[in-house]
């Protein structure tokens, strides 16, 4: 038993931290590797293909400029609203310097980690007393589930409109919510004019992020509000927010776009009371999908509980975690208006708002975890309870051991879906090395600028994470079309007859 202490001691919290967040990386490398290989496909050519071609006729960034504003113009008058999710769009870096895609994947996925570490930061450490590691520790477990298990690793990393329409809001959407906690916390107000230029590109991305920040202002301003007079200045970003919204809402396009694809756009109440219903169910059937595909979350869920618990034990926490219960109800209610946007404009819902779905329930889900923990220790008699070290060794050691080994004997299950593995798999199959050798040679050939009608060889069908919409037979067909005018060919079709050394 001693032997068993004196081990428990030596694998401390800052060894497990350190171990977590290794781990972490390690899930996050072949992800990185494989950025080398993504490309651009089908919208990304689509969007920037005029920025492309002003820049190589006049290498002037205010040309580019004038011409992404024209370009978000006509977008957003023809084909759809979201004004600053567009204007991006025209800005890929491929436009600039010819295979500099690889930027995208990495960009986004440490503008997630930051973005996510600073909420944590700033939730686990300043308010409830942490120390960096075990918030970097819990973070580190929350990135790996959101990237491992998320429905679309293009829309996550490889595809640069889809990660822009969904992800960037995201992002923002998560440095304004430290913000906000920020201004609550310290009452500066240089954190309020920080939120608005947030709140305002939110309003002009995807309605997911936006909605779900409006409603916690609007949640703060309502149960804060006459305590903390100052929380009324979060107006301010919450007009801003409105308005940017509104100007989306009202563009044109969406109306162009709706009538094509058939879509809901008018007002009405009883379509708002089903959504509001559906939605509440919609999130109980997703919850149930999840944990029958995606088993492996709940378990990564049981060890954030068991070392949230140790990390809290024994705070002096000012924060009282008041209303467990409501706490939780108000979580599936921002889990659930994950899925309104869809439901309301009575599309099919793609793997964009799915994979906000995900994001959202990883999040909700480890906030409700962590303050139902909160609640208890807060209201825990001073000598109740195991010792510190007793609950280390006694609880926190062995129940990790258990999860190891659970993952290690059913790991062809927990992890068949995980993002690891398919791209692990996609390299060690050799698929990825053939993708980037038929990209090379369709490259050469769209470079040449002596070509005019290029014929490109075929691209196998599996890309693996990454995203790519492959070039037809049919000189016609959208992304034939998009790739043959950014780089400024007649015509761009696939040779079948093309063999591929």
């Amino acid at each position: 038993m001693k032997q068993w202490d004196r081990f428990a001691r030596w694998i401390d919290l800052k060894k497990i931290a350190v171990i977590t967040i290794g781990i972490y990386i390690i899930t996050m490398l072949p992800l990185w590797y494989l950025a080398f290989f993504a490309r651009p496909s089908g919208d990304d050519y689509g969007y920037s293909g005029a920025t492309h071609r002003i820049w190589l006729a006049t290498h002037s960034l205010l040309q580019v400029l004038k011409t992404s504003l024209e370009t978000t113009k006509s977008m957003c008058m023809t084909w759809n609203g979201d004004w600053f999710t567009v204007f991006i769009f025209t800005l890929m870096p491929e436009a600039f310097i010819t295979y500099s895609f690889w930027i995208v994947p990495v960009t986004m996925s440490l503008l997630m980690m930051i973005s996510y570490y600073c909420l944590a930061k700033e939730v686990l450490v300043n308010r409830l007393k942490l120390e960096k590691y075990q918030s970097a520790m819990i973070v580190a477990l929350v990135l790996m589930l959101s990237f491992q298990f998320i429905p679309s690793t293009a829309i996550a990393m490889y595809w640069y409109v889809g990660t822009i329409h969904y992800i960037l809001p995201h992002i923002v959407a998560m440095f304004a919510l430290t913000a906000l906690s920020k201004f609550e916390r310290t009452g500066r107000i240089k954190y309020i004019w920080l939120s608005v230029p947030a709140a305002i590109m939110m309003g002009g991305s995807s309605y997911f992020s936006v909605l779900l920040v409006l409603m916690i202002y609007v949640l703060t301003m309502l149960c804060w509000g006459r305590k903390n007079r100052k929380l009324f200045w979060t107006g301010v970003p919450l007009t801003a927010g409105i308005a940017a919204t509104v100007i989306q809402v009202i563009m044109p396009g969406n109306a162009a776009r709706a009538a094509e694809e058939g879509s809901h756009l008018t007002l009405s109440g009883s379509m708002i009371v089903y959504t509001i219903i559906r939605s509440l169910v919609q999130a109980v059937q997703t919850i149930g999908t999840y944990f029958t595909d995606k088993t492996f979350i709940f378990l990564a869920f049981i060890v954030i509980a068991i070392l949230t618990w140790e990390c809290l034990n024994g705070r002096q926490m000012e924060f009282q975690f008041p209303h467990p219960i409501i706490f939780t109800i108000l979580m599936y209610g921002f889990f659930s208006a994950m899925f309104a946007p869809e439901i309301y404009a009575a599309v099919e819902v793609s793997l964009g708002p799915a994979s906000m779905q995900y994001l959202t329930f990883i999040l909700t889900g480890t906030a409700t975890i962590v303050y139902w923990e909160g609640w208890i220790q807060f209201r825990r008699r001073k000598d109740a309870g195991m010792k510190k070290d007793d609950y280390h060794s006694r609880i926190v050691i062995p129940a990790l051991i258990v999860c190891c080994l659970v993952v290690f004997i059913g790991r062809g299950t927990l992890l068949e879906n995980s993002v690891f593995k398919m791209s692990t798999d996609y390299i060690r199959s050799g698929q990825a090395a053939d993708f980037k050798r038929q990209i090379h040679s369709q490259m050469e050939i769209l470079l040449d600028d002596s070509i005019r009608e290029a014929h490109l060889c075929p691209i196998n069908d599996q890309q693996g994470p990454l995203m790519h919409m492959p070039v037809t037979g049919d000189p016609g067909a959208f992304t034939n079309r998009v790739v043959a005018k950014f780089y400024g060919k007649d015509s761009v079709v696939m040779d079948e007859s093309w063999e591929t050394k």
